[in-house]
């Protein structure tokens, strides 16, 4: 079953619209063709963004880079200043935070000082999502000025240099796959394909996991749908700061499955089972059960309350995480995480049970929608440099979180900025309004 891994590393950059992609959907869809099985290809609106050329011109020296995703085609002039120097009118330069997705705050914050654009240097080189908004929205929030990763600009400080980005953008129609082989309601088996530079972990892996154990399954005629997104690492063609699971959200507005297992980041490290405490219970002694995270295809059920799970190492991926070392996977671990997703397939868990009486709340009839108005996703910021995203009891948070500067439902409203006493109270109404 190696085909799907090779053929999905060989393309470098797999984005949402673009040619390599209708390649690469072409070659799936002749691959899985078996009599039992059907298909369905369903449309997704994205914004097809590609790298043709990233380069710093230093004097006589053209250095190449990676644009982060989503800058636009620039050409920009000024001298190379460290992103906490005098940055206006210059092009500041940055170490990668720790936490890589902070990445964007430093750029917001360049840019409202005047810089005309922010280069990361340091190995690995990076693709990291940059957007306009501190938040993370489903509205429109390009980013403010273009960005780039290079490896080594130390010694340039101080030089005057050109950044060169030619990227190509365009709004076009990208697919999921979906196969299935039964007409009633199943439990679906997911990954994405769509990666930047080689995606050998995230997530050529994962496609390769879930096409086996789907395969498997259907071999032993036990009723299981596979879906394979698009547009997992974005995006939708207004490019907004909630830019990740476009392809998965696009389909999941049209059909739930009964049950997701997605596969997302394995073949690096030890994978965890990431699933909402209600199903926790069901995956005792299957291996690290966690609580949610947002990072993947599962992040929308979850915000719904709906039952998912995702298999993932991306815990211990951070550190080839969207670079060029991603490249290698390790066999026995796909094969675990195929294993794995066929275990949690044959699961049946039962709906979830939630009193929304003591919150104040009055009954709603379905209990997946009871659960979320209780437990989904915050985004916290204690200041604008750093955000936590976290599952959590969001009645039992709010009523602490006076120590947040912000505090935003994740892909929803801002509940609070700079006083969140009260944050709780506006949920609570924001619930009984039917407003989020």
């Amino acid at each position: 079953m190696a085909e799907v891994f090779r053929k999905c590393t060989a393309y470098k950059d797999l984005t949402a619209g673009s040619p390599r992609e209708r390649e690469f959907l072409h070659w799936l869809l002749t691959f899985l063709d078996t009599p039992s099985v059907w298909f369905h290809l369903s449309p997704v609106e994205v914004m097809a963004w590609e790298e043709a050329e990233t380069r710093l011109e230093v004097g006589d020296v053209a250095l190449p880079g990676l644009a982060l995703p989503y800058s636009r085609p620039a050409s920009v002039e000024g001298r190379l200043v460290p992103v906490d120097g005098e940055v206006e009118g210059n092009i500041a330069v940055a170490k990668f935070p720790e936490d890589v997705d902070d990445a964007k705050y430093l750029v917001l914050e360049a840019a409202r000082r005047g810089a005309q654009a922010v280069l990361f240097t340091g190995r690995p080189q990076r693709r990291i999502a940059i957007s306009g908004e501190p938040g993370f929205k489903l509205d429109s929030a390009p980013a403010p000025i273009p960005a780039a990763s290079f490896e080594d600009l130390q010694g340039h400080i101080g030089k005057r240099a050109r950044l060169v980005i030619d990227v190509n953008m365009q709004t076009t129609y990208s697919y999921n796959l979906v196969a299935f082989n039964s007409l009633d309601n199943t439990p679906m088996i997911s990954a994405h394909w769509d990666h930047w530079l080689v995606g050998a972990a995230d997530n050529c892996a994962g496609v390769e996991a879930a096409v086996l154990a789907f395969s498997e399954l259907v071999a032993d005629d036990v009723p299981i749908a596979l879906g394979l997104f698009t547009a997992e690492e974005g995006v939708a063609p207004h490019l907004p700061s909630f830019y990740w699971a476009w392809g998965s959200l696009n389909y999941f507005k049209r059909w739930q499955p009964t049950l997701l297992v997605n596969i997302d980041v394995v073949g690096a490290g030890t994978p965890r089972i990431y699933a909402m405490p209600y199903l926790h219970r069901y995956l005792t002694g299957l291996g690290p059960v966690e609580d949610p995270i947002p990072y993947f295809d599962s992040v929308h059920l979850e915000r719904w309350g709906l039952p998912s799970v995702t298999i993932s190492s991306l815990r211990d991926a951070w550190g080839i995480y969207h670079s060029p070392l991603d490249a290698y996977a390790e066999p026995e671990s796909i094969l675990y995480a195929a294993d794995l997703a066929k275990r949690i397939a044959k699961i049946k868990p039962t709906p979830p049970e939630v009193s929304l009486h003591e919150y104040g709340i009055p009954h709603v009839y379905s209990p997946y929608e009871a659960w979320s108005i209780v437990y989904n996703y915050l985004v916290l910021f204690r200041d604008f440099t750093h955000s936590d995203i976290v599952y959590t009891n969001v009645f039992k948070f709010l009523r602490s979180g006076a120590g947040y500067r912000r505090i935003d439902l994740l892909g929803g409203p801002t509940l609070c900025v700079e006083d969140c006493k009260n944050a709780v109270e506006i949920y609570r109404e924001l619930v009984l309004l039917r407003l989020l």
